[in-house]
């Protein structure tokens, strides 16, 4: 597997002292479109302020065209880059400047919100203290909104829930509670514990809930700190990753069963031991397309080691690992991520380094 080549075509520079870190990215797949056009300035301009020139015209959005929005997040801000066609707005969160230090961030839409940001944060005091929080944006009603709009609404409704450790990892994903799909809020921290939120119906707030009553795999899990979490789910299968701060990786695989209606553990779960902590998990097909998403791998990325990709994970679990070529000569690899880069219908590898590197790879191993 060979890395790719590929130009940079336009960049974005955070303001002055601001930089991300492992957790400072996330998506967000929305039929919410922009609504704006595109800036005389652009890719360089940059919307601070609730935009008075946006279209107030808004058509019936196509509720399955899938449009993603790109979140990054520096130490004290958050911008989206709003994508349009052939362009994006990029547009800064009105957060409260007193909330502190991001430290990890995450977004998605739910039942009840058709927007909720949720983002940990630590704030120092004066004596040295750290107060660390959990701070959930949610937008109820933003249907018949544009996402720049969405943005600037959310930031007017947050809860806030104090947490007494150091927060890592914020992910989301879905869970079966009596027959209905819920979506759950779940954050490692470094007590070694994994933590899920749920929202109250009646109450419309965000509250914890035990672990082991939806994910006993995680609750098993208590004595490992987690930095990297992945749960995906690829036609009747779910794949639970757990990547560690001691160089253990944790894989569950379980396969949906109609009797109950819910994800059986296929086999007992599966665990290695590498080198480093781990900073990345990335779960995948080899196809882009959903219809016939093909042969399923898993991308594992360490700090002081070449890439994994483990082939056949949901076959194979964790006995057939390839390594990534070149990844480990540019400093730490410290994230990663999967997408159909040029358009052919098989999804490619990317790995970004601490070494300000980003590497493409193409797949060419055999399956």
């Amino acid at each position: 597997m060979e890395p790719q080549l590929f130009t940079e075509c336009h960049y974005s520079r955070f303001s002055s002292g601001g930089r991300t870190n492992i957790y400072g990215l996330a998506l967000f797949e929305t039929s919410m479109e922009s609504g704006l056009p595109v800036d005389s300035e652009f890719p360089s301009n940059i919307i601070r302020s609730f935009p008075q020139n946006i279209s107030h015209k808004l058509q019936n959005q196509n509720k399955s065209k899938a449009i993603r929005h790109l979140f990054v997040s520096s130490f004290y801000g958050i911008t989206c880059f709003a994508s349009a066609t052939g362009y994006w707005n990029t547009v800064e969160l009105p957060l409260n400047q007193d909330i502190g230090e991001i430290i990890s961030m995450d977004t998605f839409s739910s039942d009840q919100s058709n927007l909720v940001f949720a983002l940990t944060t630590v704030h120092t005091e004066g004596d040295g203290q750290h107060n660390f929080t959990l701070r959930i944006y949610s937008l109820d009603d933003a249907s018949q909104m544009y996402i720049e709009e969405a943005i600037f609404r959310i930031a007017e409704q947050c809860q806030v829930i104090r947490i007494p450790f150091t927060p890592m990892q914020l992910f989301h994903t879905r869970i079966n509670i009596n027959g209905e799909s819920n979506t759950c809020l779940l954050l490692c921290g470094n007590d070694g514990g994994v933590h899920l939120y749920l929202r109250n119906k009646s109450t419309n707030k965000w509250e914890e809930e035990h672990v082991r009553s939806y994910f006993p795999f995680l609750a098993s899990l208590s004595e490992s700190s987690i930095l990297s979490l992945e749960i995906r789910e690829i036609g009747d299968l779910k794949i639970v990753a757990a990547g560690c701060q001691n160089g253990r990786l944790h894989v569950s695989i379980m396969k949906f069963d109609t009797s109950v209606g819910d994800f059986v553990p296929m086999d007992e779960p599966a665990c290695v031991v590498l080198f480093s902590p781990i900073t990345s998990i990335s779960v995948f097909s080899s196809s882009s397309s959903k219809v016939s998403p093909g042969d399923i791998h898993m991308l594992v990325t360490c700090a002081v080691e070449r890439a994994i990709i483990y082939c056949n994970v949901d076959k194979l679990v964790l006995n057939r690992p390839v390594y990534l070529k070149e990844c480990s000569q540019y400093d730490s690899v410290l994230c990663s991520n999967i997408m159909d880069v040029d358009w052919d219908g098989n999804n490619e590898i990317l790995v970004g380094t601490y070494g300000r590197e980003l590497l493409v790879y193409k797949q060419g191993f055999h399956t």
